[in-house]
């Protein structure tokens, strides 16, 4: 399976060099949306309606409704001290470099299962910008992977392998 592993991963090389820099690209955007918040919750108040012609919010303050004023007091209290500093993008980084290690040990078992000859293996890959497609035949039966890769502005970038 080892030698399989190895396979894989000089095939799916490109697939790593896009996975990485579209999550580096995120997670330093990410990063300055942690501390953008962090900010905004400092100024967060709520005015019980019960209360509101009592009393008025000062100028610094954002006023908010009740639930969204506990939510963001939860994500601050909640969150680790690593998600507003430079730590955040190292972290991130790792778990990107781990799911990678992961997903092509899940991707060799599963092509085992199929019950393909390792030693005769031929792998070839295609790339469809961001994503990857590798035809594994054995010279007797044909295993087709291919990734899907999701992502976004807020959204962390993520892929799965797909197997026909």
């Amino acid at each position: 399976m080892q030698t399989l592993i190895k396979r894989l991963k000089q095939e799916t090389k490109e697939l790593k060099i896009n996975y990485l820099k579209k999550t580096e690209s995120w997670s330093k955007e990410q990063l300055q949306r942690n501390i953008e918040r962090k900010k905004r919750q400092s100024k967060l108040t709520f005015i019980d309606s019960t209360r509101a012609s009592r009393r008025k919010a000062a100028e610094w303050q954002i006023v908010v409704s009740r639930e969204e004023y506990y939510r963001e007091e939860k994500f601050f209290w909640n969150s680790p001290s690593w998600y507003f500093t430079q730590e955040f993008i190292s972290r991130t980084m790792k778990q990107a470099e781990e799911h990678y290690h992961n997903s092509i040990e899940k991707l060799a078992a599963r092509i085992e299962k199929k019950g393909l000859n390792v030693d005769n293996l031929q792998l070839s890959t295609s790339y469809l910008d961001p994503n990857i497609s590798t035809k594994i035949t054995d010279g007797k039966k044909t295993v087709n992977a291919w990734t899907i890769i999701a992502s976004g502005p807020i959204q962390r970038p993520h892929y799965r392998y797909l197997i026909k």
